[in-house]
């Protein structure tokens, strides 16, 4: 008993175990909080462009492979079967297998005097006789063998199809670059407009409280039914702005969600706070040389450079002579009666060789294709140094943009103490009759003002940095 009650026991612990590390484990499934990094990883397995690129990378290899395997040799196996309801037939004159009639003639006498008749062909002039060649059935069974030997587009060609798949690895690399920027960007919108909101309905909120306080005033005579109006228009605009600014915030989610790769209905929780974000903005700046050889897109450039110059020595070996071989072995049957199971004998034939081809002439057109290749190889290298410089001229930008936003937002920072400071002095003078309501209203107005121009220069900010990360390559 005691022995079955411990083994039970071990099963109750397994049991219980196995349902609290799926609990567990269904709990971790259905977290959707993210932070900014956790943000950018899952959108680099899950965003749709990424996955699409992935994808061209292995249509590219798979490319390769085939390119590779023509260089291979090439084996086919043949056969055929063929029963011969009626065997053709030949026709042939009568004579074509006899004597010539002079000495057709010259036996006749000697048969005649020697009363010896040889059996000789008989003769008719001008007949013919009909002849059946070939058997009923035959069958034939084959294998054929090619071997690309020497052609000078193909060893090209291998290596502009294996640079054709680096490219796409760039391509990848540059796609998951840009898809981290837009998630950058899509979490910073969704993390501002949250912060809209809850400016906006924290203003709502005073507003109707300072709208109850003068409701009382206005019942002891100490304010105006005018001064009670201003300030119910002020709640109104209030509130309509905080319902366009949650329908705002819901539409930045969704933003996020698609740039991640997530299902649209997916609740999501960004869990950076703005703040924080902000401090790092500030604090982490470009502190490495710039480099634009490291950049992708110069990279790419210069990738599309080599394919160019690959391209141009395809053409010039189109000149070149082209050598493959060939290996073929058959075995053929013949019967009367279908009896290829039976035994009976098969005739082989078994050959091998080589096939050269030489271009000699071929109207100058050739000339001018390489001529353009040429040229196209020029573009590509004119490009490549474009590249270079206007991401030179994009740092220099970026750099400069970034400097400026942190001057505008340290300036908007300080604007919005100033203009909550203002406000508050003004609903005090207002609650002691000191201040009119269109004081109050403009005091109002203009503190609303200053939180979306405060906000707004957030935003820019964080893209400024974003902007500035990416254009110096760090958000490999």
């Amino acid at each position: 008993m005691r022995v079955i009650e411990g083994v039970m026991r071990r099963i109750s612990i397994i049991i219980i175990t196995t349902i609290l590390f799926f609990n567990c484990k269904g709990q971790d499934s259905t977290n959707n909080a993210y932070s900014l990094k956790e943000a950018q990883t899952y959108a680099i397995k899950n965003n749709y462009q990424v996955q699409m690129a992935s994808i061209e990378i292995g249509i590219s290899q798979k490319t390769v492979s085939s390119l590779i395997a023509l260089g291979m040799p090439q084996v086919e196996g043949s056969g055929s079967f063929q029963h011969f309801i009626d065997i053709p037939t030949s026709v042939v004159p009568a004579d074509a297998f006899g004597f010539p009639n002079w000495f057709n003639q010259w036996i006749n006498d000697v048969s005649q005097s020697t009363t010896i008749y040889p059996n000789a062909p008989a003769t008719q002039e001008g007949g013919f006789q009909e002849l059946q060649f070939g058997s009923r059935y035959s069958s034939t069974a084959g294998i054929n063998i090619r071997q690309l030997i020497f052609d000078g587009s193909y060893l090209v060609g291998l290596k502009g199809a294996k640079t054709f798949v680096q490219v796409n690895e760039q391509i990848l690399v540059k796609t998951e670059i840009e898809i981290k920027a837009l998630v950058a960007k899509a979490y910073y919108t969704v993390l501002v407009s949250h912060e809209n909101v809850k400016i906006t309905n924290t203003n709502v909120k005073n507003l109707r409280k300072t709208l109850k306080e003068t409701e009382v005033l206005w019942i002891n005579g100490f304010m105006e039914e005018n001064d009670i109006s201003q300030i119910k228009l002020m709640v109104a605009n209030a509130e309509s702005a905080l319902i366009n600014a949650k329908q705002q915030e819901k539409i930045s989610r969704n933003i996020l969600k698609f740039q991640m790769g997530l299902d649209i209905s997916t609740k999501i929780t960004p869990t950076d706070k703005l703040e924080n974000l902000i401090i790092e903005s500030l604090e982490n700046a470009i502190r490495d040389e710039f480099s634009p050889e490291a950049h992708i897109d110069f990279q790419l450039a210069r990738t599309q450079v080599t394919l160019m110059s690959l391209k141009q020595k395809a053409e010039k070996s189109k000149f070149l002579p082209t050598v493959d071989g060939f290996f073929n072995h058959q075995q053929n049957s013949f019967r009367n009666e279908f009896s290829f199971f039976d035994g009976g004998k098969w005739y082989p034939s078994t050959l091998w060789g080589l096939n050269i081809s030489v271009p000699l002439f071929g109207g100058f057109g050739q000339k001018a294709v390489i001529q353009r290749a040429s040229l196209e190889l020029e573009k590509a290298e004119i490009q490549q140094s474009q590249v270079n410089q206007s991401l030179k001229l994009q740092m220099q930008t970026a750099l400069m943009e970034y400097t400026a936003a942190i001057e505008h937002y340290e300036n908007q920072k300080q604007n919005l103490d100033l203009a909550e400071n203002i406000r508050d002095l003004t609903e005090i003078k207002f609650q002691q009759g000191v201040a009119s309501s269109t004081d109050l209203t403009m005091a109002e107005n203009q503190y609303s003002s200053t939180q979306s121009n405060y906000i707004q220069a957030m935003f820019r900010l964080l893209n400024a940095k974003s902007n500035l990360d990416k254009t110096a390559g760090q958000l490999l």
